[in-house]
């Protein structure tokens, strides 16, 4: 595979790698942890599990604080009075889809960006490793302009192609054109995040993201609800569209400011232009397409399965009342919040394991991933088990109404009894995009979107008439398939081999 050590400066040599050994993180220098057998093999060795949860909880916490910008639109619409509540929340779900589709594609610079950020850190190569960044921002920046405004033409056509609620249309459509003006903050964001994740300071992003939020919230109560005083109109689901992108352009700005911090500029010195370079520009897209192409196939089959949903509100709601497809919105938001943090722990987990076989340490590398797993499974299904004992007072939450929990109370559980699946999905699949695996996933991913998620969807929920219920047999279906196929991949031991 290309290495990126083409063009610009020279790698280290061993002599100049072993002298900045001592400037490696702490994670890096532990021991080699004893192997486990039997029963043992369920649990975590407490050494790394202290490293794993000091890199990956300021990842989640940043990742949850961003993932809250888009839930508390949800939760915030869903305060109106419901015939503005119900089909404003699943006008936002309905089309959150399509702007992951156009932002996520763009953000998936970060893979490549982290990627090669935590091989050269872990090789102690500060230069390359800035090198990273400022070819990062080229890419996010200019790929940001154009797919935006070709997106922004496109929303009215595709909503309306899609849905059969005409409200749902009207308001998604206010919503999202709004909404994708910011995919440039938040692919250029994604360059930021991914390099200071890279280089080990994932709290750097955690206080953005905590500011991003707070923003966020304020402007929502402003613009959402109106002020009378301040001559604030009430702007409804739109004003919560104006409220998050303004939050996300206030982050981007935010982490070029700290970029500027001495501690990073003077020893990166990624704004420097003649660090670009177009083997590096190549590597980074080399890595981060497929992600990107995944991100694609993902979002697709979301569109897909909220078309499926669609149906189901079209046989069983009243016109202008979108019950089952605002259930479905709340089921979203409430996931939403696990599987991003799994996202996130797996992003974190990929910077180490990236950086441990930077290092020269493959099994070290192994036991962070397995270790990393295990640790947020447990969570997640501590998680779960709230989502299962007290259905009704995390969906009233988000919609109080009682049609919407009636609706959304079994679907919540059986969801709960797969929290800790995700979590082992999520987190590998992050990591075999952290050490070059991209292709593998997204040929997973494509397989399980095309073939399970809205077909078994549309067979147990419209064919077999399940309703709801049947909906989410697809989505589950797919995370237990997801989760087996990383982990037989991470089993073999090719992965640990590639270079980058």
């Amino acid at each position: 595979m290309l290495d990126t050590h083409s063009g610009g400066e020279t790698p280290s040599n061993d002599e100049s790698r072993l002298a900045k050994r001592g400037q490696l993180e702490a994670f890096l220098l532990v021991p080699d942890p004893p192997p486990r057998h039997g029963l043992r093999r369920l649990w975590f060795d407490p050494i790394l599990a202290r490293h794993i949860l000091r890199m990956a909880l300021p990842v989640v916490l940043g990742m949850l604080t961003q993932t809250a910008i888009n839930i508390l639109d949800t939760v915030m619409v869903g305060r109106l009075p419901r015939e503005i509540a119900n089909p404003g929340q699943a006008a936002i779900q309905n089309s959150l889809p399509l702007m992951w589709l156009v932002g996520g594609f763009l953000s998936a610079v970060w893979v490549g960006t982290q990627a090669i950020t935590s091989r050269r850190a872990g090789e102690g190569n500060d230069a390359l490793a800035g090198r990273a960044l400022t070819n990062s921002l080229l890419i996010s920046i200019s790929s940001g302009v154009v797919f935006s405004i070709a997106a922004v033409l496109l929303v009215p056509h595709v909503l309306g192609a899609l849905y059969h609620d005409a409200k749902i249309v009207e308001l998604g459509t206010d919503y999202l054109q709004v909404r994708l003006v910011g995919v440039l903050a938040m692919a250029a964001t994604f360059s930021y995040k991914s390099f200071f994740d890279g280089i080990g300071k994932t709290r750097v992003f955690m206080v953005v993201a905590v500011v991003m939020n707070i923003l966020n919230v304020a402007l929502n109560f402003l613009l959402i609800f109106g002020n009378d005083s301040l001559g604030v109109p009430m702007l409804g689901v739109k004003g919560a569209a104006i409220a998050s992108v303004a939050a996300a352009y206030v982050g981007l700005v935010l982490l070029v400011v700290i970029s500027f911090a001495p501690r990073y500029l003077m020893r990166y010195r990624y704004y420097d232009p003649r660090k670009i370079n177009v083997g590096v520009l190549r590597e980074i897209i080399r890595l981060s397409l497929p992600n990107g192409a995944a991100t694609i196939v993902v979002m697709t089959g979301f569109v897909g399965f909220y078309w499926v949903v669609d149906q189901v509100n079209g046989l069983y709601a009243t016109p202008g009342n979108p019950v089952y497809s605002t259930a479905n919105a709340v089921l979203i938001s409430i996931f939403m919040v696990a599987f991003m943090s799994a996202l996130a722990f797996g992003t974190a987990t990929a910077a180490l394991v990236s950086q441990s076989l930077g290092a020269g340490r493959p099994y070290l590398a192994e036991r962070y991933v397995f270790d990393a797993a295990r640790i947020w499974a447990y969570a997640m299904w501590i998680f779960g088990a709230f989502m299962i004992f007290t259905p009704d007072a995390i969906i009233a939450l988000v919609n109080p109404d009682p049609e919407v929990i009636e609706i959304a109370r079994t679907p919540l559980r059986v969801l709960g009894v797969l929290q800790g699946v995700v979590a082992v999905a999520m987190i590998m699949a992050q990591t075999l995009y952290g050490v070059g695996l991209a292709k593998y996933v997204l040929i997973v991913e494509l397989c399980l979107h095309l073939l399970v998620v809205s077909p078994v969807a549309y067979l147990f929920g419209v064919v077999l008439d399940f309703g709801l219920l049947g909906v989410y047999v697809g989505p589950m279906l797919y995370v237990c398939l997801l989760a087996a196929a990383m982990y037989w991949k991470l089993r073999r031991s090719d992965w640990k081999e590639i270079l980058i």
